[in-house]
C-alpha cells in the first residue's frame, strides 16, 4: 500500500516511511496531491475535509485523519487495515526523502559520519536514494521507545 500525505500529516509521513511504507510528503497544492494519488494508486492521507471529499468524488482512496497525536493517527489506520511490524531498519524507507534503505559496511560510511560516531558503531544503514546515513544511537533508541508506545508495548 502507497500513500501520499498532505502538509498537515508530516511526522505521520515520517514514521510510515520507517515502518516501510512508500509515502510521498511535501506536495502543497491539493490539486496535484489528487492527480499524484490517482496515477500512482497511492492512498491520500489528509486532515482536510474538503480535499478529502474532492478526492473521493474523483476516485481516489482517502483516508480523513481526525487525530492530532501521531499515536491516535497511527489507531486511526490500525481501523483503516494498516500493520505496523517492524521497526527501521528491515525493510525501513528514509524519513527524509522516502528512499529504501539498506545496510552499509562500516568502510562504507567512512568520511561520511563524524568520526566519533565510526569509532562507536559498527551497524550502519544508507538511503539509497539521498545517501542520507543512520546507526542505532540515541536518536535510535528514542524511536524505538516511540515505536513500543505506537504499538501498545512497553
Amino acid at each position: 500500500m502507497k500513500f501520499i500525505a498532505d502538509m498537515m500529516l508530516g511526522r505521520l509521513a515520517r514514521w510510515l516511511r520507517l515502518y516501510g511504507y512508500d509515502t510521498l510528503y511535501g506536495i502543497e497544492d491539493d490539486d496535484e496531491i489528487i492527480h499524484v494519488a490517482l496515477r500512482e494508486g497511492r492512498v491520500i492521507l489528509t486532515r482536510d475535509s474538503g480535499l478529502a471529499e474532492r478526492a473521493g468524488k474523483l476516485g481516489a482512496e482517502v483516508v480523513l485523519i481526525s487525530s492530532n497525536s501521531l499515536e491516535g493517527q497511527i489507531d486511526e489506520l490500525r481501523r483503516f487495515g494498516l500493520e505496523f511490524g517492524e521497526l527501521f531498519p528491515a525493510n525501513a524507507r528514509c524519513p527524509k526523502c522516502n528512499g529504501p534503505i539498506r545496510p552499509a559496511s562500516k568502510g562504507e560510511v567512512m568520511g561520511k559520519v563524524p568520526p566519533a560516531v565510526y569509532e562507536k558503531y559498527d551497524e550502519f544503514y544508507v538511503c539509497t536514494n539521498c545517501g542520507q546515513v543512520y546507526w542505532p544511537g540515541r536518536q535510535w533508541e528514542e524511536m524505538v521507545k516511540i515505536d513500543r508506545k505506537l504499538r501498545g508495548q512497553k
